[in-house]
């Protein structure tokens, strides 16, 4: 049922539109001021799939892609901005929840969540006391 939801909900092809709180998001998790402003600049797509009980979530832009793949309810380790996560993914109440908890005692741990809400795909992330919203246009 979940994975049928998943699939309804968030299936297909996004494009960012929008951010708020970025940049101060990308700031606590202590990455420098090029790649900040990098990624700020970068309008991602991202492409939900799923196959065969597994989620697959591809993140493009141009200088970076990223491919996360993990079945719902289960531990993965995946890797964020260049750090080594163990990563739980839960479906609850329409919204796709992460919880990425570091590796090391370096990195903060961080929470994602998306939802579509009024045709969008909208992305809330939250490190330490940060969040930052992302809003997604879908692809057609």
């Amino acid at each position: 049922m979940a994975l049928d939801e998943i699939k309804s909900e968030l299936g297909g092809k996004w494009k960012l539109d929008r951010s708020e709180n970025f940049d101060d998001f990308l700031k606590e998790l202590g990455l420098n001021i090029v790649f900040r402003k990098l990624a700020g600049a970068a309008t991602p797509t991202v492409e939900f799939t799923v196959d065969d009980g597994i989620i697959k979530m591809i993140s493009k832009v141009s200088f970076f892609n990223q491919v996360l793949t993990f079945d719902l309810d289960k531990e993965h380790v995946q890797s964020f901005e260049g750090s080594e996560m163990n990563c739980k993914t839960r479906w609850e109440d329409k919204k796709l929840i992460t919880d990425a908890k570091p590796m090391n005692d370096k990195q903060k741990p961080q929470t994602f969540q998306r939802q579509k809400l009024n045709d969008e795909l909208v992305q809330t992330m939250w490190v330490g006391e940060v969040k930052c919203i992302r809003y997604f246009k879908p692809v057609n």
